[in-house]
């Protein structure tokens, strides 16, 4: 039983991706993808019942606060998070399962390292603080979560004395992305969250307008689907 917390601003073209990667998990258990949405001009739909979204009428003050309550409205024990960038490889649920039912007591669990794309094009396994984490109910709730917009998962991850699990499986869980024209908030390092917030409306602005479309508003019902086979890139 495993939920899958994804947090999002004004990307859905990346969104519907993350998306389609958790409709095509081969995992047979339970599951649910919770998706956190705090850009209070847009209400984001979704019709598949294992996919619930929170829209948000006002935004987070930080990043950290925006998991914070995302962890809390997860219903399973363990939750993975997947940025809104990055995609499940398609035995990302099912390699995680079992590394818990064989691995019991841990309190994070995640690969040894990830599959790094630049501009959807796979190059390298590669690894960083992002390898595809998932941490228990019972370590969230002992922990006191960062309310900051940067370094906030490796702070969350390594400096409460967690009891990791690291997976040394050949299969990695999850593509990590980079590029794509779009913001990446680890790339703006330690600024302020208004100045944070005022960069990436930016970048938002810029790239809607590059595309000749209008910035995301109103009601959007999601149509989940890849842009790309990923997942060919990788067997």
């Amino acid at each position: 039983m495993i939920s899958v917390l994804t947090i999002t601003y004004q990307r859905r073209h990346l969104l519907e991706e993350a998306i389609e990667s958790f409709l095509r998990q081969d995992f047979s258990g339970e599951s649910e993808m919770v998706i956190i949405n705090d850009n209070p001009k847009v209400e984001y739909v979704s019709e598949h019942p294992k996919v619930r979204i929170i829209n948000i009428k006002e935004r987070f003050e930080s990043l950290g606060k925006k998991l914070k309550f995302g962890f809390s409205q997860c219903k399973y024990e363990y939750i993975y998070r997947l940025d809104d960038d990055d995609l499940l490889a398609p035995w990302a649920l099912s390699h995680t399962w079992d590394d818990i039912i064989t691995n019991p007591g841990y309190e994070i669990y995640r690969s040894s390292g990830h599959y790094f794309f630049e501009h959807n094009k796979f190059k390298k396994i590669a690894g960083s603080v992002n390898n595809g984490n998932v941490y228990t109910k019972k370590y969230l709730s002992r922990i006191e979560i960062p309310e900051i917009g940067y370094g906030q998962d490796s702070k969350m991850t390594f400096n409460f004395n967690a009891k990791i699990y690291k997976s040394t499986r050949e299969q990695k869980t999850m593509i990590y992305r980079w590029g794509m024209d779009t913001y990446h908030l680890s790339g703006m390092g330690k600024i302020s969250e208004d100045a944070r917030h005022e960069w990436t409306d930016r970048i938002v602005e810029r790239l809607a307008k590059k595309r000749n479309a209008n910035v995301e508003e109103g009601k959007i019902i999601l149509q989940p689907h890849f842009q790309e086979e990923y997942y060919e890139q990788i067997d």
